[in-house]
């Protein structure tokens, strides 16, 4: 347990330089963009962003393949590509923690262009290796049904060099370790093995699980007796979507329904949620806040691992005076 709250507490130390970026967007008293624009976007990384030269840059395609080869970056740009929109969160992010966005990502399937390539019969999985010495996997079966993207664009531009330019490996559905960036090399293998962070006593197999977030108030809120006091936020859950999402002022004895005020028309991407609440007495109230999914699974009010996904119910403080 000791091994495991230490790497914990390196991550923390590398994800919190992200706080500051993030810091605008969660202090505003309302939505953020639907669409995270690119300088919003939340970053987690191992080290320094790496600087790759566009000109000089190659993937290289090792492995179960009959033809590996090398790609220089013109050649992936005239590869077939399709457009993602996602919503991903990092795996250490806290109930209503900054580290969550959405982006619309441009690239090409990985599964066609691994078959291209010869995929053997034999291979079970893909190893990415980046610049900054990160390293994740995927199955195959993941790479085949999740149509993992190998993506060049983001919103509409070129990746951008702290968001993994030239190539961000996108698995829908997943947290944000599954997502490596700076792609320098595939190596497609036949064999289970673990990620960076899998290393250091995380589980990064699970989907995203049924979640939420508060966005506005921000922290503790005050309201009056009697007097509707607004409250919004997003839900999300990987694989699938969101069917509703609740309040409760009780500890979850009773919940009333929010509003889904802004959604796409596509799996792995957040809901936007609001509802009034009105408090009869004065006194100090928690809201917690629970989302379902159309297959009717329900966030948990205590993740009991925080080591692969915290979807705890997020909650507000509210004092309520006359």
């Amino acid at each position: 347990m000791e091994k495991r709250v230490y790497f914990k507490i390196a991550l923390l130390i590398v994800i919190a330089s992200t706080l500051a970026a993030c810091a605008k967007t969660k202090a505003e008293e309302g939505f953020p963009d639907f669409i995270t624009p690119n300088n919003k976007y939340y970053v987690t990384r191992i080290g320094k962003v790496p600087e790759i030269d566009p000109e000089t840059y190659r993937l290289e395609v090792t492995g179960l393949v009959e033809n590996p080869r090398s790609f220089t970056l013109k050649e992936l740009r005239e590869l077939p590509t399709v457009e993602l929109p996602l919503t991903v969160e990092c795996i250490g992010n806290s109930p209503r923690g900054p580290l969550l966005s959405t982006a619309v990502w441009k690239g090409f399937i990985l599964y066609d262009f691994l078959v291209s390539l010869g995929l053997s019969e034999k291979a079970t999985g893909v190893k990415y290796t980046a610049a900054d010495g990160y390293y994740a996997s995927h199955t195959m079966e993941q790479i085949r049904e999740n149509k993992v993207l190998a993506a060049l664009y983001m919103n509409g531009e070129v990746v951008p060099p702290v968001h993994g330019f030239p190539v961000r490996i996108l698995n829908p559905g997943y947290y944000g370790v599954k997502q490596p960036a700076w792609v320098t090399k595939i190596e497609v293998i036949d064999m289970p093995i673990k990620d960076y962070w899998e290393d250091r006593g995380w589980d990064c197999s699970p989907r995203i699980a049924v979640d939420s977030t508060i966005f506005f108030p921000v922290k503790k809120a005050t309201a009056k007796v009697g007097e509707p006091m607004k409250i919004g936020g997003a839900a999300f859950v990987g694989g699938t979507r969101i069917e509703k999402v609740e309040l409760s002022v009780d500890g979850g004895d009773s919940w009333s329904t929010a509003d889904i005020v802004e959604k796409m028309d596509a799996d792995n991407v957040w809901i936007f949620w609001e509802a009034e609440l009105t408090f009869p007495e004065e006194g100090s109230y928690i809201v917690n806040v629970r989302a379902t999914d159309i297959n009717g699974n329900s966030q948990i009010d205590d993740d009991p691992d925080k080591y692969d996904g915290r979807s705890d119910w997020p909650m507000l403080k509210v004092k309520v005076e006359k």
